[in-house]
């Protein structure tokens, strides 16, 4: 079947949009530096790029052999970054970015991200993925109370003063109430605790305010990986630091 006159000319206009007089086809590394409303800036092994995101360009996350189709909110200083497209000078019009989670992991944990990403980094260390503890201090509370005694203040500043010796650390703050008396109040009060530590953690002056999570409340049952249960109401009153790193980056 061949085309008419019309079709030959759409079919021609159709290639000048889609390869762009004089461009190229590339596929390139690239680390992501700034990202603003469709131009991502990047720095490959050649130098400096700038990569045009379209609604028609397909971004993949990859984890182990599977992949997801992620949309350009992913895109994130610090991401390392697989393109795909037509280049012409200095600029790629990109057809497909594709990642891996554990680079996106820890661009999120280095330079911090949206609050919508440091909510996931967040649960990633919660629930283990991709993070190893490097420290662990337990903090323990009086019934009903959320003030930290000075012994661990004295602890937590100690704390604080070696985390930036782990390199590319990150502070999670998990808060905890023993099983007595209502579920909600205890919630409450756990987070309450769990934030006294995060802010104090925070002005003790030792660290970048921004590598403490936002304190999680897990109430008077959750259990973060690695932790054993309390044996006592006791030990139930607490506030668990950790100081975590990737997987991908410990530092010895």
């Amino acid at each position: 079947m061949g085309f008419d006159r019309t079709g030959m000319s759409l079919f021609v206009a159709a290639l000048v949009v889609a390869a762009p007089a004089g461009a190229q086809e590339v596929k390139t590394e690239a680390v992501i530096t700034s990202h603003s409303n469709g131009v991502v800036k990047a720095r490959t092994r050649q130098g400096p790029i700038t990569i045009h995101v379209s609604p028609g360009t397909t971004i993949k996350e990859s984890k182990g052999l599977g992949k997801k189709t992620t949309d350009e909110k992913s895109l994130i200083p610090g991401l390392i970054i697989q393109v795909q497209g037509h280049q012409q000078g200095d600029a790629i019009n990109a057809n497909r970015i594709d990642y891996k989670e554990r680079d996106w992991r820890t661009a999120v944990a280095t330079k911090a991200g949206t609050q919508e990403q440091f909510s996931e980094l967040r649960k990633a260390i919660i629930e283990g993925h991709e993070y190893v503890i490097r420290k662990e201090l337990p903090v323990y509370f009086k019934t009903g109370q959320a003030t930290i005694a000075p012994e661990y203040k004295t602890q937590l500043r100690a704390l604080a003063q070696e985390a930036p010796s782990f390199g590319n650390y990150r502070i999670s703050v998990l808060g905890y109430a023993d099983p007595r008396g209502n579920a909600a109040a205890n919630e409450r009060l756990s987070l309450k605790r769990a934030g006294m530590v995060s802010n104090f953690l925070r002005q003790t002056g030792h660290i970048d305010p921004g590598r403490v999570l936002s304190p999680s409340a897990m109430g008077e049952g959750g259990l973060a990986p690695g932790q054993a249960a309390p044996t006592s109401h006791d030990e139930a009153r607490r506030v668990v630091v950790r100081i975590v790193t990737p997987k991908t980056q410990l530092k010895e």
